[in-house]
């Protein structure tokens, strides 16, 4: 197996994560993610296959030996037109996973709450696009879920909140610091997965290695 590994700063390992750690990357997602929908959290035991499946693409953060972050991608195509997190995923078994393809395609990051920022997510999305380069991929694909739409429900509709955050007018917990870790949004994903904070909506963003590559 490929083995990423990286020093941090205070102690803290960021590095390819091993099978015994799937049990905390399950527990880490879902205090994370506490609105996701319950076929969208990922299991031990699909952790474990994403593993076997492309190791390259899975890291985590040690504090010690606790996990305190964790990121699962794969390898994919761009293909442009509406799909869910399900789909792309293969109900979150990976089965999806092009070993020519050429974007990294990030199914999640989860940074424990007890250790947001430090700048571990930024950590993950550099080493992301690390080990992006060192394939030979155009850079990164994700779709970033809009979870500041919980406080703007009751002003304007999911799609409006995109638009806004897209056009830079409006600032989002999760999108806006993907923004600032080099991505660029392109357009909305609605009914991407299931989650009311969200709006049940994601944001399809790309962050190339080459900044002259184009999604479209």
């Amino acid at each position: 197996m490929i083995n990423y590994f990286q020093e941090l700063s205070n102690h803290y390992i960021l590095r390819t994560p091993l099978k015994k750690h799937a049990n905390s990357q399950a527990e880490l997602q879902r205090i994370v993610f506490p609105t996701l929908s319950e076929e969208e959290l990922m299991t031990a035991e699909q952790y474990k296959r994403h593993l076997e499946i492309f190791p390259e693409g899975q890291l985590i953060i040690l504090d010690g030996e606790k996990v305190i972050a964790s990121s699962t991608t794969m390898r994919q195509n761009y293909h442009e037109g509406h799909h869910t997190f399900l789909e792309i995923s293969d109900n979150l078994w990976m089965g999806t996973h092009d070993p020519g393809g050429n974007w990294l395609y990030g199914l999640d990051v989860s940074v424990h709450p007890d250790y947001r920022g430090k700048g571990f997510g930024r950590a993950i999305y550099n080493a992301r696009q690390e080990i992006a380069q060192n394939l030979g991929c155009k850079g990164q694909l994700t779709a970033g879920m809009p979870i500041g739409y919980d406080r703007f429900r009751k002003e304007m509709t999911i799609a409006d909140y995109c638009d806004a955050l897209i056009r830079g007018d409006l600032t989002d917990p999760t999108v806006t610091a993907q923004v600032k870790c080099g991505f660029t949004l392109v357009e909305p994903l609605f009914d991407y997965l299931d989650d009311p904070r969200s709006g049940n909506a994601s944001i399809l963003m790309y962050r190339p290695i080459d900044p002259q590559t184009k999604l479209k």
